[in-house]
C-alpha cells in the first residue's frame, strides 16, 4: 500500500517508545506464542494491521549473542517488527511471534530475537516497544470502495489480517471477508479456534478457506480444508468479481538473501508465497492497485 501524506503524518505522530509488561503468554502452536502486553496509560491510537518494533539491545539475556552478531556483521543489530494481533478496542496490546529457524543456504545468520520471545520471555517481564507503524491497514473510506475484502495469508502472515478482520467485523458492517489461509499442517494454524469462532458469529460476512500443503488428508476438525497450495482455481472461486474487491496478502516473500543465493548459483530465485499470489491475482484479473501486500517470515 502506498502511504498518503495524512497516513505518514499519523504514523510519525504515533511512533513513540514506551514500556509494556507481559501479562499473559498464549501458546498458539508449538512454535508460536501471543504475548499480551499491558501498555499502561499509553494511548491505543493505532490501526488494525499496524506493528510495533522491538529492539533486541534491551534484553540482558541476549547481550553476548548481540555482541557476537554485531562483531561478525560489522553493524548494529536492528530492531525487529511484529504485527499487532490486537485491535484498538482491546484493553491490551498483543503481538504474535513465530520462532524463526536457521536454514543453511537460505538464511544468512541464526535468528536472534524470535526464539527468545517465544521460549524465553516470562510473565511480568518488561518489553520496550516502538509504535505504532505501518500502512497495511484498511483505508478510512473502505466501504465506499468495496464490499468484499479478500485476505490471502500464509503462516505467521495471518497476524495483521486477523487484527484487520476482527476490527472490520465490529466497525465496518457492510464488508464481507474471504479469508484464505495457507499452512503446512493443521498443527501450524495460528488462531484456528479464534477464526472459527469469528466465522460462526458472522456466517454471512466471513468465510475461512484453509489450505494445507503437507497433509495427506483433511483433519477431522478441518473437514473443509483444501489439500495443496493456494492456486488460481481457488482464488477465482473466492474472487467472483476481480474488479470489485480489495486484496490484503501477507506471507513469505523473496528476501535479498534468497536473491543473492540464487544469483551465486546462476539461477533465477524461486518465487515464494507473495510472488506466487501476485501472479495468480494478475492472472484472474484483479487490478494491481487493489492488491496490498506485506512481506512476512
Amino acid at each position: 500500500m502506498q502511504p498518503t501524506a495524512s497516513m505518514e503524518a499519523t504514523s510519525r505522530a504515533a511512533s513513540r517508545v514506551f514500556d509494556t509488561v507481559v501479562r499473559e503468554i498464549v501458546r498458539e502452536t508449538p512454535d508460536t506464542v501471543t504475548l499480551v502486553l499491558d501498555a499502561g496509560d499509553h494511548p491505543r491510537d493505532y490501526k488494525a494491521g499496524q506493528y510495533v518494533s522491538i529492539d533486541v539491545q534491551q534484553f540482558r539475556e541476549l547481550k553476548q549473542q548481540v555482541a557476537y552478531f554485531e562483531h561478525v556483521k560489522g553493524r548494529r543489530e536492528p530492531p525487529r517488527a511484529y504485527s499487532l494481533a490486537s485491535t484498538p478496542d482491546e484493553p491490551h496490546l498483543a503481538i504474535t511471534v513465530k520462532e524463526e529457524v536457521f536454514v543453511p543456504g537460505q538464511t544468512a545468520y541464526p535468528p536472534l530475537l524470535s526464539p527468545y520471545l517465544v521460549f524465553g520471555v516470562r510473565k511480568g517481564a518488561t518489553i520496550r516497544v516502538k509504535g505504532y507503524t505501518g500502512y497495511y491497514v484498511l483505508p478510512d473510506d473502505v466501504e465506499e470502495r468495496t464490499d468484499h475484502i479478500v485476505h490471502v495469508v500464509a503462516g505467521s502472515g495471518v497476524v495483521p489480517n486477523y487484527a484487520i478482520v476482527k476490527w472490520a467485523l465490529a466497525h465496518k458492517p457492510t464488508l464481507r471477508h474471504s479469508f484464505v489461509y495457507s499452512n503446512k499442517r493443521w498443527d501450524d494454524v495460528i488462531f484456528a479456534k479464534q477464526l472459527a469462532e469469528l466465522e460462526r458469529a458472522h456466517p454471512d460476512r466471513l468465510k475461512i478457506y484453509h489450505c494445507l500443503t503437507r497433509e495427506e488428508a483433511a483433519p477431522a476438525d478441518a473437514p473443509g480444508a483444501t489439500l495443496g497450495r493456494v492456486d488460481c482455481d481457488l482464488l477465482s472461486r473466492v474472487i467472483t468479481d476481480p474488479n470489485g474487491c480489495l486484496v490484503y496478502a501477507c506471507g513469505p516473500a523473496l528476501s535479498r538473501w534468497d536473491k543473492k543465493a540464487a544469483k551465486e548459483r546462476g539461477e533465477e530465485p524461486k518465487p515464494r508465497f507473495l510472488e506466487t499470489v501476485r501472479a495468480h491475482l494478475a492472472e484472474i484479473g484483479v487490478p494491481r492497485g487493489a492488491i496490498h501486500t506485506e512481506a512476512y517470515g
